[in-house]
């Protein structure tokens, strides 16, 4: 797929909405045991044109250069968004099924995030922290995609207009 300028500035936008989402409008609630990142919505945008995948994956690497996690987020946090945008793509490509794309986010950075805390604190947190830290992550991520999915399937679905231009991105 040929890169335009059009391209290159709708995936400059997309990442700047959601590292603004993450980082400005819920910095509190964006890192920590309990995540609840509005912004991860946005990754069902690649369930309809997966074009947007290395915008989102950008967006979500620079709103992980404010985690107070450090690299470990950067590196870890950064690559679950993309194996889940990785993973919508081929739910999209499969089974058509936005239900089933949407769950992608939730199962990943539930199984990762809990890793990168485990990773991060080191001795000091034990395995049977997992489970607590991947109910909770999970959790804020569920609420998050559950929201997301309506929103894009209520409104966005059934416009038309609006799904042939994100196709033609």
């Amino acid at each position: 797929m040929r890169i335009t300028n059009k391209r290159m500035a709708t995936l400059a936008m997309v990442a700047a909405v959601y590292a603004v989402l993450t980082v400005a409008l819920l910095h509190p609630l964006s890192y920590g045991p309990f995540q609840f990142r509005i912004a991860e919505a946005l990754h069902l945008l690649a369930f309809f044109n997966p074009i947007f995948v290395p915008g989102l994956t950008l967006g979500v690497f620079i709103a992980n250069l404010f985690s107070p996690y450090g690299w470990v987020d950067w590196v870890f946090g950064t690559s679950a968004s993309f194996i889940a945008l990785v993973l919508i793509v081929l739910t999209k490509k499969y089974t058509g099924s936005l239900f089933l794309a949407s769950l992608w986010p939730t199962i990943i950075n539930a199984i990762v995030i809990p890793l990168v805390f485990l990773i991060y604190a080191g001795d000091g947190v034990h395995m049977a922290s997992f489970i607590p830290f991947a109910g909770s992550v999970g959790f804020g991520q569920f609420v998050v995609m559950t929201l997301g999915y309506i929103i894009f399937r209520v409104l966005i679905v059934k416009n038309k207009p609006f799904i042939d231009m994100i196709k033609k991105i």
